[in-house]
């Protein structure tokens, strides 16, 4: 009887949290942009439209981002946010992580590569590969960040380009992979 539980609990699991997720998401954004909507539409509001303008509104920012004036614009906020004490660390930590999930245009970050160190190899991500800014740093290294398994960590290294090989995996695959420490295939 435990076993069939299990099995039960491992079959549900995935769908479950994958709703819960979806549904808290969809709540968060609901009871964001929901309450500035209910006044302005007052009667002709219908549950859901919060979460449609939060879309619509994430789509607009996007693509007004991508004209040179705003540009100008979200970068002397950038600068001004990157000189006010406390702030200016969180800030520029969210935005290291945001870029780290984009598409470089140069190819040279979020490349998964193989690491051999003492032996052992290791899967990670190429988050770094010019160092010229820190003049005293052997120019032949390349940071590589090797995150842990069901992402409770990891760590970064600085390695000699000859210890690392590129993988033919997307970044959302091996980070997938590496969730579930590389058991078994995400999607199956």
């Amino acid at each position: 009887m435990k076993k069939f539980l299990m099995r039960g609990i491992i079959a549900i699991a995935p769908l479950a949290l994958t709703i819960g997720i979806i549904y808290w998401l969809f709540a968060f954004l609901e009871n964001l942009v929901g309450p500035p909507m209910k006044a302005l539409m007052g009667k002709y509001y219908i549950p859901g439209m919060g979460i449609v303008a939060a879309v619509i509104l994430l789509f607009f920012i996007g693509c007004v981002l991508n004209t040179w004036m705003i540009s100008q614009i979200t970068q002397f906020f950038d600068r001004i946010f990157k000189k006010i004490p406390f702030f200016k660390s969180l800030y520029k930590m969210v935005k290291n992580v945001t870029h780290f999930f984009q598409a470089s245009p140069g190819g040279e970050k979020n490349k998964v590569v193989e690491v051999t160190i003492a032996g052992q190899t290791l899967v990670g991500f190429i988050t770094r590969e010019n160092f010229s800014d820190f003049p005293s740093m052997d120019t032949d290294r390349i940071a590589v960040y090797l995150p842990m398994s069901y992402q409770i960590g990891g760590y970064t290294v600085l390695i000699p380009r000859s210890q690392v090989k590129p993988l033919d995996i997307s970044v959302e695959d091996a980070l997938q992979y590496t969730l579930i420490a590389w058991a078994r295939k995400p999607d199956g």
